[in-house]
């Protein structure tokens, strides 16, 4: 693979998330508001986000070895491709729902089994895709490519998800059909994003026996190493953010009665910040690990679900959400770049697929008693969501505190400079700009 082919390839690869960040702003991100609007209860609102996320990271523990036999490329494209045709039943699902009586809740149930077909076919391409780009992208420009590709398909994201909340917003006397017309666009996005996917080089891969093991042996050895219990670390937080997050939508839009437009409002604060500081984040990473940003994010992220306690007022949350999307961006791609790190290319794929099975595991776990809770609960001095993203901020406290100090860096880094190098940095470079005298 010649270089200049490499470049290409990556630069095709961020037009091909842009896509897929389109895709994922107009249907996926509006799951929850259409499961409302189509009379969903709380406990199919969890089981919205357990269910599907359950059976989608499992599914991934069998498609390493479908790399044995079939091309990466030709997986995650084939697999991309159906779940586009899958967005087309589920868009037709809101212009039958007025045939259905919403006290059967059927409406409801078939969206839930529809997607989750759409997230086991997205899941069973990632380890292809992840291990297709570890071969495309360098080690020593991963935190940047990937804060620069974040950063670039967050700006898609905001601005699809702008425009959804808009028109949904002037679609509010006819919001089923709002859904249908945004979910029939998400599929044409994803459609995009297979022709990019196509244009990508894929370098060759080369499978060998010795390089898989079983999800069982995973399991057996993971607590004796780095990356199994970075990997504990991980699904438990999934199982905190679970707890809380899925029932974000139905605290805006059912307790609070916020419009469509104040709901995106209030989301899209969240994508801005993380799009903003993704870059930051990325370069952080690269000069001092990924570890670090890990550390510092991870003891940060139980802030956010606890502030909402403090206030309804809209401004205040968008505030909040934009600190939690500041801190779950470096997360995220701290996360994303440590096993990279942790891993070798020859088992990325089988890594990433035991990695997210156990993530799943994690987010079932969580939003399924997130939506008993939600649903059988009864606290008293406070209503049982808000008591959710109490809960779900002390347990990702718990965690961080009982898991990161033992992990470890696994590349050589630069040692961090003590805050008050950064603190009189900033002081000088404020007293010596033109616009501070």
């Amino acid at each position: 693979m010649d270089e200049n082919t490499r470049k290409a390839s990556l630069r095709y690869s961020i037009k091909e998330g842009v896509a897929w960040a389109t895709c994922n702003a107009l249907g996926p991100s509006y799951i929850a508001p259409y499961a409302i609007a189509l009379k969903a209860n709380n406990l199919q609102i969890g089981l919205l986000t357990s269910i599907p996320n359950l059976a989608a990271n499992l599914s991934e523990t069998r498609a390493p070895k479908l790399m044995e036999k079939v091309c990466r490329k030709k997986i995650v494209i084939t697999g991309t491709f159906i779940q586009g045709l899958v967005l087309l039943p589920i868009a037709a699902l809101a212009l039958i729902f007025p045939i259905i009586d919403p006290n059967t809740l059927i409406a409801p149930t078939i969206l839930i089994m529809l997607y989750t077909i759409y997230l086991v076919l997205g899941s069973f391409t990632t380890p292809a895709w992840f291990s297709w780009m570890g071969d495309l992208v360098r080690d020593e420009e991963r935190g940047r490519f990937f804060g620069r590709r974040n950063a670039i398909t967050g700006i898609a994201s905001i601005s699809a998800m702008l425009a959804a909340g808009v028109f949904l917003n002037l679609m509010a006397q006819q919001a089923l059909l709002g859904f249908a017309t945004l979910f029939v666009s998400a599929s044409i996005a994803l459609f995009v994003s297979c022709y990019y996917l196509s244009k990508q080089y894929e370098p060759k891969f080369k499978y060998k026996d010795e390089f898989y093991f079983s999800f069982s042996s995973f399991l057996k050895r993971m607590k004796d190493n780095n990356f199994g219990r970075f990997t504990i670390y991980v699904s438990l937080m999934a199982f905190a953010l679970n707890l809380a997050n899925p029932f974000s939508a139905v605290y805006l839009l059912s307790h609070l009665k916020y419009s469509y437009l104040t709901f995106v409002s209030i989301t899209l604060s969240y994508a801005i910040a993380g799009a903003i500081s993704m870059r930051f984040w990325g370069k952080l990473s690269d000069r001092y690990g990924n570890l670090l940003v890990l550390r510092i994010c991870g003891f940060l992220v139980p802030i956010p679900p606890i502030l909402w306690l403090l206030s309804p007022n809209p401004i205040y949350l968008a505030t909040v959400q934009a600190l939690a999307g500041i801190l779950w961006s470096g997360f995220n791609l701290a996360a994303l770049n440590y096993i990279y790190d942790c891993v070798t290319k020859q088992r990325l794929g089988i890594c990433s697929a035991y990695f997210d099975a156990l993530n799943g595991i994690g987010v079932f776990l969580g939003a399924t008693f997130g939506g008993l809770i939600a649903t059988y609960g009864n606290v008293g001095f406070i209503s049982i969501i808000l008591f959710l993203f109490l809960l779900s901020g002390l347990l990702r406290l718990a965690f961080s505190a009982a898991i990161l100090p033992i992990l470890r860096e696994v590349k050589p880094v630069k040692a961090p400079k003590p805050v008050k190098y950064y603190l009189y940095g900033l002081t000088k470079r404020l007293s010596l700009h033109p616009r501070h005298g």
